[in-house]
């Protein structure tokens, strides 16, 4: 059989052509493809855009709200902007405390002042640096003072308390003598809260329960109760973090576990002393740890766009014993506009997570 050359070149060019068509096709596909994969994540960017846009308006309104409040009830609005700064703690707690001193005939207003920085204080003949601008500050000791001296009633137990926490902190928590001066501690409690109803003939809070130097022990023993489950402890006198380097995270952490147990403590004492205080304490540490989520984030940005936790395994029971404490991730939230948001995993009791965008 004889072979064709022509008809075998024939062959290869109209397979040849063939082959060019399936591939000019397939670019067209490709194109099509590539432009609804660009048309797609243009829409999608926009919508994200304009969701994040009305939070910021919202948030804006909510913080402008805030504000409002403040000086509806007295503070000067530069003073007001300075306190918001801090974040909604911040504002929660001065809100707190000037409509306490309102209700008591107190300017608590008086107590946030701007003042140049850089001034000292009783030396007028100091030159203030030009450039500094004016900081707030918050005059601590006369805060405490509006709220009143302790009735003479809880002055024992106040003496007890002190007494106790100063002995749990050469403990540590798993010592039984730890244990044992704990219920004692617990006890003074219950007999401050049943001494306060025996009082109560009003259906009103009779004030103060706790001294200054109880609540500074109180706060600081938990707090260094905490720190010592990661290898650290806290300066009562000092009032410093002993062994802090490296471990920024993990004190902050503990503050937070500390609240938790503090106000599962206290806060029925309703002494607002105290409550102030733990707010104070929770406010300063959940805004460290937005600060080192924001350090996390600059240094990898692919946190912050990072894919959502699927509801299904957001809901698991064991979903937590995957994370790590101080994790970023991404989950379903049904408020948000966006339907999730970013957080920090924190790991705490009622506080697992710490939304990474919103001063809460």
């Amino acid at each position: 059989m004889g072979f064709n050359f022509k008809s075998f070149i024939g062959g290869m060019a109209g397979a040849g052509s063939q082959v060019l068509d399936e591939r000019r096709a397939q670019a067209d596909r490709d194109k099509v493809t590539r432009e609804e994969r660009q048309w797609q994540l243009a829409t999608e960017n926009r919508a994200a855009a304009r969701a994040q846009k009305a939070k910021r308006a919202s948030d804006a309104k909510a913080l402008e709200e805030q504000i409002g409040t403040m000086v509806a009830l007295g503070m000067p609005a530069d003073t007001a902007r300075a306190v918001a700064k801090n974040g909604k703690g911040a504002m929660t707690v001065a809100i707190g405390d000037l409509q306490y001193g309102r209700e008591n005939g107190v300017n608590a207003a008086s107590y946030y002042t701007m003042g140049q920085k850089g001034l000292l204080q009783g030396d007028p003949s100091k030159a203030i640096k030009a450039a500094e601008p004016a900081g707030l500050t918050i005059d601590s000791e006369g805060i405490r003072s509006m709220y009143g001296a302790v009735d003479e009633d809880y002055t024992s137990h106040n003496e007890q308390i002190r007494a106790i926490t100063n002995k749990q902190f050469n403990l540590t928590p798993e010592d039984p003598a730890y244990i044992k001066l704990e219920e004692q501690r617990q006890a003074l409690y219950t007999d401050i809260g049943a001494i306060a109803k025996a009082k109560d003939t009003s259906g009103e809070d009779d004030g103060r329960k706790f001294t200054e130097g109880t609540v500074r022990a109180t706060i600081g023993s938990e707090v260094n109760r905490q720190l010592q489950l990661s290898g650290m402890s806290y300066d009562l006198e000092k009032q410093i973090i002993v062994g802090l380097e490296g471990k920024r995270l993990e004190a902050n952490i503990a503050n937070l576990k500390a609240v938790n147990n503090l106000r599962t403590g206290t806060q029925s004492l309703n002494d607002p002393l105290m409550n102030d205080s733990i707010t104070a304490l929770e406010v300063d540490s959940k805004k460290n740890l937005r600060m080192k989520a924001a350090t996390m984030i600059r240094e990898n940005p692919e946190l912050k766009t990072q894919s959502t936790i699927p509801a299904a395994d957001y809901v698991k029971d064991d979903f937590e014993s995957s994370l790590t404490v101080g994790q970023l991730i991404r989950i379903p939230d049904a408020k948000s506009p966006t339907g999730d948001k970013l957080v920090m995993y924190m790991g705490v009791p009622g506080m697992e997570y710490l939304d990474v965008f919103n001063n809460e």
